[in-house]
């Protein structure tokens, strides 16, 4: 009789005991987990770093002309694109000028930019001062290649500030903002994005 008797103490007792070892464990993973992550972030092994692209001020003086009134003026590393921020009578103009392009801006209704113009139209994207960025209508010597061989190269990477204007070069185009109206662009050879 006192066979079942200790045997049920015995399940009892054994039951008992992988109680305690499963509470003994979960509260041994839980001490150990702060452990586990606090080794994992001292690891030797860094986190793998996100790609930045730094852009690099340059000084604006190797870029001034003064044939053209105050200003700056530079070109694409490809030479594609000649850009300038120049004064004109009573404001900047400012823009790019590009040689070879993928797009057109449009032309068929009279509410475009472009429509009817009696010079060449959307050979690049320009501004007057605070204004908003249009399609190019005249062919100002600023941005204009045949005149300026020797204009120097705004290298990918760097930007350019002048008169509250900013042009960053980068290999996917030219980016230029003016910091008051917020009013920018952005030209290569494959698009062209006006805000």
């Amino acid at each position: 009789m006192t066979r079942p008797h200790t045997l049920r103490a015995a399940l009892v007792a054994a039951s008992v005991v992988l109680l305690l070892s499963s509470c003994t464990a979960i509260a041994a993973g839980a001490e150990a987990e702060p452990t586990t992550v606090a080794s994992a972030s001292s690891s030797s092994t860094p986190a793998p770093a996100e790609p930045v692209t730094a852009v690099v001020p340059v000084d604006a003086a190797p870029f001034a002309t003064q044939e053209l009134g105050d200003g700056v003026v530079f070109t694409s590393p490809s030479g594609d694109l000649r850009c300038g921020i120049v004064t004109s009578d009573v404001e900047y103009l400012w823009g790019c000028r590009i040689e070879e392009k993928e797009w057109e801006f449009p032309s068929d209704d009279p509410a475009d930019y472009c429509y009817d113009a009696q010079v060449p139209c959307g050979w690049g994207i320009e501004a007057t001062g605070d204004g908003e960025t249009h399609p190019r209508k005249r062919g100002d010597v600023a941005f204009e290649s045949e005149y300026r061989v020797d204009t120097p190269v705004l290298e990918h990477g760097t930007s350019i500030e002048y008169g509250g204007i900013t042009c960053v070069s980068e290999p996917e185009g030219m980016t230029c903002e003016n910091s008051a109206s917020g009013h920018g662009f952005t030209i290569s050879a494959s698009r062209n994005d006006l805000w």
